[in-house]
């Protein structure tokens, strides 16, 4: 027991002991944490020697723990067989592990006046601290078994009693009292003990918190208490109801250093990364065991501290810690419900979304999560298959929107009051919007073909400078996009036959791309035959004749890409200058048709007469002849979608 707590007692002064004697038992029970993890890393070492030693310094000197000599103990540890192991000190540490279980529960022995059932709580605590020292096989001089060290740190219930699972049952018992003893309250803190510099800090932190907490609606947690440790304000909040999830944040001077334990390592790292506007340095990121917690035990923990140099920059950091808590809040099942409609990494991104909006995730769960949006795919009759992601229907880009919007539309109609059978009508109102569209996806699919389509006629041009210079190594790059481009092409042309799948209305788009792909095809075998052109060296005008034919392909392919750009905006609505842009690109493909025609004739006339041999005339002629069938292929695409644009007017 710490001097103040002893002087206290023997004055009588009840009031002031208890707090006293909680302050102290918080130090103690991060000692004896400290204590465990050394016990558990040293064997850890031992049995892994070739990985990575640690001394857990820091973590000393974060528990109060004065004695330097214990941050040899890691790496002089090492097995000594029959599962035994030799750790110096482990007589030391042993007593030490006593005195701070001794100081955790103090104050559940000195409380004033308590209740029956607090009698029976500490008799339970007295009984299995009892127990425990009666079973512990004691660390020898040479040896400690690793009996001893899951007796002392296992955290699993599963495998029996241990130091670790009593201190925990009794930090939670301190948690509780300290409910009841706190002399003062701060902006919803619990707080005691606290000194005058104290305030502004915890009212700082509370400022955040209170400020984002109403998006946890009616989900419990949140729940802060603040005191003083080893001279240091001590804030303490257990975020959600998960035993493992808990935020330790000690200031001493200008200094905040957090401990956070999470059983969700995901969860864990999106925390790290709010915080990441700050220059928070993190000493400590390491995998622990304990008991009651999800799956098998393993949980997170991290130590975090930023060093400011103002008073403000101090209290701008614990404004924001508190605020960002309350994104932490059953973060893992709002990310388990978004992966149903978007990819993994992507419903961590509309989780980090949310937390930068301070939107939240908590009233999309409380509205239902997954089955709100299901029931308005039912209800707006998408075409998705059993198990199917919505993705694979509106597309990525369109189902993070809708996704966003969800959130966002929840967490604003909670908190503006409106009703919850509301806000699942805009949640369906939205998709039906969005699934309206899909004639509109088509066409962007058919515009970004259309590119495609610009970027592979404009290669043909740039090849044929290479074969006039002799620069087969950029030549050998066209080639090889003017491939890349023409699978893209392909991959954009299948996305369309699956929305034409599922939605009537898109047929005629998937058809003309289909055709359009016809002319990806012939530019591309254009591009690739520039390679063996290169080989017979023609002359300089037969260049000058490839050279025409390639400038109108790329004339015809940028026609043709501003008549789908300009055909998607077109309705009876539009002004007469709109359609007469979209007519007049039209007929440019068609002049370009035929214009290569008569370029495509003059050409072969000037290949007969003056190749060098039959493989330069007959490599020449194929060149000439896929772009003349390119054009062709750019013609018949363009009147079909005269034709389509035609059509949609009539029927709107």
């Amino acid at each position: 027991m710490a001097t103040k707590t002893r002087m206290l007692g023997e004055l009588g002064q009840q009031d002031l002991l208890l707090p006293a004697l909680l302050s102290d038992a918080l130090s103690a029970n991060d000692r004896a944490k400290y204590y465990f993890t050394l016990l558990q890393t040293a064997r850890q070492h031992a049995d892994q020697p070739e990985s990575t030693v640690t001394d857990l310094r820091r973590e000393r000197l974060e528990s109060g723990v004065e004695e330097a000599r214990f941050d040899t103990v890691v790496a002089a540890s090492h097995p000594v067989g029959n599962g035994a192991y030799a750790i110096p000190l482990a007589d030391d540490i042993h007593r030490a592990i006593m005195a701070a279980v001794e100081g955790v529960l103090a104050p559940i022995r000195g409380g004033t006046e308590p209740g029956v059932g607090e009698v029976r709580e500490v008799s339970e605590f007295e009984s299995r601290l009892g127990r425990l020292q009666n079973e512990l096989p004691l660390p020898e001089a040479t040896a400690v078994s690793g009996v001893y060290i899951d007796r002392v740190t296992s955290g699993s219930r599963a495998s029996g009693d241990s130091l670790h699972l009593l201190v925990m049952d009794i930090h939670r018992a301190l948690n509780a009292l300290q409910a009841r003893i706190a002399d003062e309250s701060i902006a919803g803190a619990r707080a005691y003990g606290l000194e005058s510099a104290d305030r502004p800090l915890v009212a700082a932190f509370m400022e955040g918190l209170n400020r984002t907490a109403p998006l946890k609606f009616d989900h419990p947690g949140l729940g802060t208490t603040a005191t003083r440790a080893r001279g240091r304000l001590v804030i303490q909040n257990d975020i959600g109801t998960t035993e493992a999830h808990l935020l330790v944040v000690h200031v001493d001077g200008l200094a905040a250093t957090l401990t956070y334990t999470d059983v969700h390592p995901e969860r864990l790292e999106f925390f790290r990364g709010m915080l990441g506007s700050f220059p928070v340095e993190w000493s400590l990121n390491v995998t622990r065991h304990a008991a009651g917690l999800e799956g098998d035990g393993t949980y997170q923990l991290c130590i975090g501290t930023l060093m400011t140099t103002t008073l403000e920059e101090l209290e701008r950091y614990l404004a924001w810690l508190g605020s960002r808590l309350v994104f932490l809040i059953d973060w893992n099942r709002a990310r388990k419900r978004l992966r149903t409609y978007v990819g993994g990494k992507d419903a961590i991104s509309v989780l980090t979304w949310a937390a930068e909006q301070d939107v939240g995730h908590c009233a999309f769960l409380q509205l239902g999560g997954e089955q709100m949006v299901n029931e308005a795919i039912e209800l707006t009759k998408a075409p998705i298959r059993y198990g199917e992601p919505l993705h694979q229907v509106l597309g990525r880009d369109r189902t993070l929107e809708f996704v966003r919007f969800v959130l966002r539309c929840c967490a604003e109609g909670l908190r503006q009051g409106r009703s919850a059978s509301l806000i699942r009508d805009e949640v369906r109102a939205e998709l039906a919007r969005l699934l309206a569209t899909a004639r509109e996806m088509a066409l962007v699919l058919a515009s970004e073909h259309a590119s495609l389509l610009v970027e592979t006629a404009m290669a043909i041009g740039d090849g044929l400078q290479c074969v006039r210079n002799g620069d087969d190594g950029l030549l050998g790059r066209i080639t090889a996009r003017a491939k890349r481009w023409e699978h893209v092409a392909d991959d954009l042309v299948n996305e369309c036959r699956a929305l034409a799948r599922r939605w009537t209305g898109t047929e005629a788009i998937r058809d003309f791309l289909i055709s359009a792909d016809d002319v990806a095809d012939d530019l591309e075998e254009a591009v690739s035959l520039l390679t063996v052109l290169r080989e017979h060296e023609p002359g300089d005008e037969i260049l000058r004749q490839l050279d025409a034919l390639a400038a109108l392909v790329v004339h015809g392919a940028r026609e043709y890409l501003k008549l789908v750009e300009t055909g998607r905006g077109l309705s009876r609505e539009s002004p007469r200058e709109a359609w007469e842009d979209f007519l007049q690109s039209v007929d440019e493909v068609v002049t370009v048709e035929h214009q290569t025609d008569d370029a495509s004739r003059a050409a072969k006339a000037r290949i007969l007469a003056s190749a060098s041999d039959f493989r330069q005339m007959q490599v020449c002629n194929e060149l000439s002849a896929r772009i003349e069938e390119a054009t062709d292929s750019l013609m018949r695409v363009a009147l079909r979608q005269r034709d389509y644009v035609m059509g949609e007017m009539t029927r709107r």
